[in-house]
């Protein structure tokens, strides 16, 4: 007990000097500022102050650095035991945590994020969570010291009765940061690195190679279809692939926002996310050994950057090159892909960025791997996710018992009646016919 005491102090009193910090380093007081309307709010206590300051130090990035560096490298009378909890901080683990038990100052609790229990400690008095029960979800991130779990940057606390809110939140987490899923367990990832390897084999045995080009009018179904028959079977993937995969008629780069992993809808989206409308690109679905399948927007243009007599001669060759280097949802693999494939990659790439880069450089550059996490694919840890798959039976759910009220509704409505949908004519003349 006096250790975790002596622990809550420590984390205490670092959020203290972070906030003294944040509000007089030069290069971070005003985006702090900004960020937290500290000078808007200065009635603001202690704690509230030490809430947000939180909240910004767990999302702010300042030229690719977290505050937690630039604090670590400006603060040089740091002890070694503070170095450690600035550290412990910088690597918190996010959560939606459905409480099991109560202590006396700290919850048993479950992460439906990253499927693992844990025993979180609270840095404040429990008084502050009075309203929490077992079966309740409290929406927060842990920091891990000495082998102890501390609850921070609470966000909310609700009830059982709020089980379908805790889900669609916790899925949102995953799918704006799909590495949540494993981080903290490495049994997780083991279990999503067994999918990887057998979907892989799946995936050669229906196209008999670790790529293949179709486009944004074809991706879905493809996509869907390849997901069904490694989940089920289904032979529906090979007659799609009998009767000829979509190929893009020209190749060329231009901005989209189709494809993306969405909040909103995210149930429907998450895997499949290019729009039907909109005018034609290609798409390529490359499957990474002991990463998974990546659906990657223009990837058969980015290839013939590297193919072209003449690369310049491609539609806004420079602006896909960017896109492919600075977007975050093409990971470092895919480029080591495209290298293997074409060994002129990096003087290309140096050609049309007007530096002299290695390989090892651009990656260094433009795909650092700060963390040192494995590369995997956002749709095989979304498909590994058993709060993904409880969230899709209520989504399911959810549409039947909608149907079968329609349905109801239908069967009452008399032909003469005013139709339902609201067009204004009688059942009879509207809907009737489309419903028998």
């Amino acid at each position: 007990m006096e250790t975790q005491f002596a622990q809550v102090s420590l984390i205490t009193n670092i959020t203290d000097k972070l906030i003294d910090f944040m509000t007089s380093e030069p290069d971070i007081k005003e985006d702090y500022e900004d960020f937290t309307l500290t000078i808007a709010a200065k009635q603001l206590s202690r704690e509230e102050v030490r809430s947000r300051t939180i909240t910004y130090l767990f999302t702010r990035q300042l030229q690719n650095r977290s505050v937690f560096d630039i604090f670590l490298e400006k603060q040089k009378d740091l002890t070694d035991e503070e170095k450690k909890v600035v550290k412990a901080l910088s690597s918190v683990i996010t959560g939606v945590f459905k409480i099991n038990k109560i202590l006396k100052n700290g919850f048993e609790m479950y992460n439906l994020i990253n499927e693992k229990n844990y025993t979180g400690y609270v840095l404040g008095t429990m008084t502050s969570y009075r309203t929490a029960y077992a079966g309740s979800f409290i929406y927060c991130r842990l920091c891990k010291l000495d082998g102890e779990y501390f609850i921070c940057d609470v966000r909310a606390l609700t009830g059982a009765d709020k089980t379908g809110g805790a889900l669609r939140y916790a899925v949102s987490k995953i799918i704006e940061n799909p590495d949540n899923v494993f981080i903290d367990n490495p049994q997780k990832l083991e279990e999503i690195k067994a999918h990887i390897n057998n979907f892989e084999k799946k995936f050669l045995e229906c196209f008999s190679s670790d790529e293949v080009i179709t486009t944004n009018k074809f991706a879905d179904e493809l996509i869907n279809a390849f997901n069904d028959f490694c989940e089920s079977g289904d032979e529906r993937i090979k007659t799609l692939i009998s009767n000829g995969i979509e190929k893009p008629e020209n190749k060329g780069y231009f901005p989209t926002k189709d494809f993306h992993f969405s909040v909103d809808d995210f149930a429907k989206k998450s895997v499949a996310g290019f729009s039907a409308g909109g005018e034609k690109y290609d798409v390529g679905l490359v499957y990474a050994s002991n990463s998974g399948m990546f659906a990657i927007p223009f990837y058969a243009t980015f290839c013939k950057i590297f193919e072209a007599a003449d690369y310049k001669d491609i539609p806004n060759y420079d602006s896909c090159v960017e896109n492919f280097l600075k977007n975050t949802k093409i990971p470092a693999v895919i480029l080591k892909k495209v290298y293997k494939k074409y060994p002129s990659f990096p003087k290309i790439i140096s050609d049309i960025l007007g530096e002299d880069l290695t390989f090892e450089q651009i990656i260094e550059k433009y795909k650092p791997n700060n963390d040192n996490l494995p590369i995997i694919a956002p749709a095989a840890i979304l498909y590994s996710s058993k709060v993904f798959a409880e969230l899709m039976e209520r989504e399911i759910e959810e549409e039947k018992k909608e149907e079968n009220s329609d349905e109801q509704t239908l069967q009452r409505v008399g032909r003469n009646d005013p139709c339902p949908c609201g067009s204004g004519k009688k059942y009879k003349k509207c809907c009737m016919p489309k419903s028998s």
